[in-house]
């Protein structure tokens, strides 16, 4: 890590990733597995954009950014600055080094303006943009990629269901109020699940109390930035490193309104020492219209 002013904001490392197709992608997560049934797969849009020098690409409520890259891993590194309504560190702005000379995006000096995006509730994904084709997601057909599942127990009563089945803790994104079991074969989670359901709904508890978070690509994804002060991790997607960001659930209240109330942040091509970055810049709330 390194910092200017570690009292306001700091430039953190997220991680590396490789695009063999080398094209890489900034995506909402929500519908990231949705591009194919609105029309072309992802990967076609976005090698189509990058060839161009890169673009903002949507459709209905898909959303992304493709731009080139080059050979190698690329650097991910964010911008952090102070929480809205709590003291913790928030992403300001989220930087990929694209391995590639400025004079490959631009002949000019100026920043190249591509679009702006919203920050997903569902979190924001970053990797190539071929192997993200195969990205499972949560809606509308939800399935494991390895044949397990977690089971979470929340809600009224949940304390007593924990010391009553033996829930282990789970450490989580920005709370401790997580228990349950992980990497249970789906058939055990789902059965157990029902099992304290009904346990529940006969003590007058949370009838829903136990969910089940099937081993999707999006589950995954945000279970791997559970360690990570900003939510940040990385998981396996058709042999490629994918990363995946979220906000802690306080810091989200303040992007609910989305783009239909125009809730979006600048992407722009960057000339940084030579090479050329893609930065999505976050300001704080004080400066949003």
């Amino acid at each position: 890590m390194n910092s200017s002013d570690d009292s306001v904001s700091m430039t953190v490392a997220l991680r590396r990733v490789v695009v063999p197709s080398r094209t890489v992608v900034l995506a909402c997560g929500g519908f990231l597995d949705q591009w194919a049934d609105l029309g072309k797969p992802l990967s076609a849009r976005a090698m189509r954009a990058a060839d161009a020098g890169g673009a903002h690409l949507q459709d209905w409520l898909a959303e992304a950014v493709a731009v080139p890259a080059g050979p190698g891993a690329l650097t991910v590194t964010a911008r952090t600055r102070p929480g809205t309504y709590e003291a913790i560190d928030t992403i300001a702005t989220i930087e990929i080094d694209l391995n590639l000379p400025w004079s490959a995006v631009s002949a000019g000096e100026e920043p190249v303006v591509l679009g702006d995006l919203p920050v997903d509730p569902s979190g924001m994904v970053i990797g190539d943009a071929v192997a993200l084709d195969s990205w499972v997601g949560f809606l509308p057909t939800a399935r494991s990629v390895d044949g397990l599942a977690d089971l979470r127990i929340w809600g009224k009563g949940d304390e007593e269901a924990w010391a009553h089945f033996g829930a282990q803790p789970i450490p989580a994104f920005h709370t401790n109020r997580l228990h349950g079991w992980l990497d249970l074969p789906v058939e055990v989670a789902h059965e157990r699940a029902a099992t304290i359901n009904r346990w529940a709904a006969a003590r007058g508890h949370f009838e829903h109390m136990a969910s089940v978070d099937l081993h999707s690509h999006h589950h995954l994804g945000w279970r791997a930035g559970w360690q990570d002060p900003l939510g940040a991790g990385v998981i396996e997607v058709a042999g490629c490193p994918i990363l995946c960001v979220g906000w802690a659930p306080s810091e989200l209240q303040r992007f609910k309104a989305g783009r239909s109330f125009g809730q979006v942040y600048p992407l722009t091509l960057e000339h940084v020492a030579g090479k050329a970055v893609l930065r999505w810049s976050i300001p704080p709330a004080a400066t949003e219209v």
